[in-house]
């Protein structure tokens, strides 16, 4: 099916390869025993890639050889192991599989990127809500990584708010708890109380995450380009995907950024009946603190909620649903990140949302196509809807339109007369 290119200001993913089985059926022996260069796609470049031949490699040279040691010690690394790295010889080598032979690759997915830190934590946490793209079991897995971030200490906290906002902490809360309720890639957040009485919440960037961020996209983007030569990794455009990806998370060390997004969606909510939005505390925000009113409510995700008999799931999940119809249809601008971590269940069954780093926008004709697509998709129209996919998204030369049907006329078939 071919892929349609949604052009919002968020991100983008391509689906993931299949797991690769380590066995390259491409590459052929020659005479002498070496592959030849003719026969293996791989060798469209030089066989034998140096670090000085990849500026983002060059630059961050620590840095990559932590990363492929992470990856091989997980059992990762296998695709990479065959470009033929002069400076990753040595370490693309598994030394402790038999102690990780008990746990599945997607539990040795998650364990690398919580090892790898903060970017790679974010980028897990960006795919375990896509299940669509993912597969459902990693998808799952990966659901581990929200929130539980590694956490700076107190004191390291309490002088980043003090240097941000000019001023000692004791002069700006009466309380300010040193231990986090959440703690994500970027930051890290606390529960405080202004001097008018006011229960905040202060979302406090990690130390020194700008420049390990900026460090570790730099080694992706280099990884990107490596991978893009495999032929089994190619079709989902790595380059590509990690470039939006990057994007995404330069904006989101932004706290201003946030910030404005925040005001904007409060603004949009702050008198809807089932919608809240925590109103942000102007004053009190910089690049790298936001602060913001104090939601009380319990995580969407929480299987064992206190009150849990008087929740109403099915009504908190239809006025959500709603909203975000109304976000991407009438208004173009969504939030974008809504794994159950950012999503509050709050009093009277209203949902709070969390977190507005990662937003989306769509203009008006990509939205009046997704109102057509729907349309197709009720009206049990699979020849409308794949000619709409084909004009959205970017269609394959070898694309078969009538198998493309095919699979939609079943698709509609399942979904067409669910209620939206």
């Amino acid at each position: 099916m071919p892929e349609v290119d949604a052009r919002i200001d968020s991100h983008t993913w391509s689906s993931p390869p299949p797991d690769y089985d380590g066995v390259d059926r491409q590459q052929r022996p020659a005479a002498n025993g070496v592959a030849s260069r003719v026969d293996n796609p791989l060798c469209q470049f030089d066989a034998r890639v140096k670090i000085s031949t990849i500026p983002q490699f060059y630059r961050n040279v620590n840095r990559m050889t932590e990363i492929l040691s992470v990856l091989s010690k997980y059992g990762l690394a296998d695709g990479i192991s065959r470009l033929n790295l002069d400076f990753a010889k040595g370490l693309l080598k598994n030394r402790e599989g038999e102690a990780l032979a008990r746990h599945t690759r997607e539990t040795r997915i998650r364990m690398a990127l919580a090892e790898l830190g903060p970017t790679f934590i974010k980028l897990g946490q960006i795919l375990s809500t896509r299940p669509d793209l993912v597969g459902s079991a990693l998808a799952h897995e990966l659901t581990q990584l929200q929130d539980q971030a590694p956490t700076d200490p107190p004191e390291v906290i309490r002088q980043i708010v003090t240097d941000e906002l000019g001023q000692p902490i004791e002069d700006i809360f009466i309380e300010f708890h040193d231990t986090p309720i959440a703690s994500a890639s970027i930051g890290q957040v606390h529960r405080a109380r202004l001097r008018d009485g006011r229960d905040v919440v202060v979302k406090v960037q990690h130390a020194g995450i700008d420049d390990i961020v900026r460090k570790d996209l730099d080694v992706i983007s280099g990884l990107a380009q490596l991978v893009e030569r495999l032929p089994e990794f190619a079709p989902y455009r790595p380059v590509e995907t990690i470039a939006e990806f990057q994007r995404t998370l330069r904006r989101e060390l932004d706290f201003g950024r946030e910030e404005r997004n925040l005001n904007q969606f409060y603004l949009r909510f702050q008198n809807h009946a089932k919608i809240r939005v925590p109103q942000p505390i102007s004053e009190l925000c910089t690049p790298k603190i936001l602060t913001m009113e104090m939601l009380e409510g319990v995580k969407l995700c929480d299987p064992d909620p206190p009150g849990g008999d008087l929740i109403d799931r099915e009504e908190i999940a239809r006025c959500g649903a709603d909203a975000y119809l109304d976000m991407i249809f009438t208004d173009g601008f969504f939030h974008a990140d809504p794994h159950p971590g950012n999503l509050l269940i709050l009093p009277d069954n209203r949902l709070g949302l969390l977190d507005f780093g990662m937003v989306g926008r769509i203009d008006e004709r990509l939205r009046e196509q997704f109102e057509d697509l729907l349309m197709a998709i009720v009206s049990h129209d699979p020849v409308a809807l794949a000619s709409l996919i084909m004009r959205m998204g970017r269609v394959p030369a070898d694309l078969d339109r009538a198998q493309l049907q095919n699979d939609l006329a079943d698709f509609v078939a399942v979904y067409g007369s669910q209620p939206l």
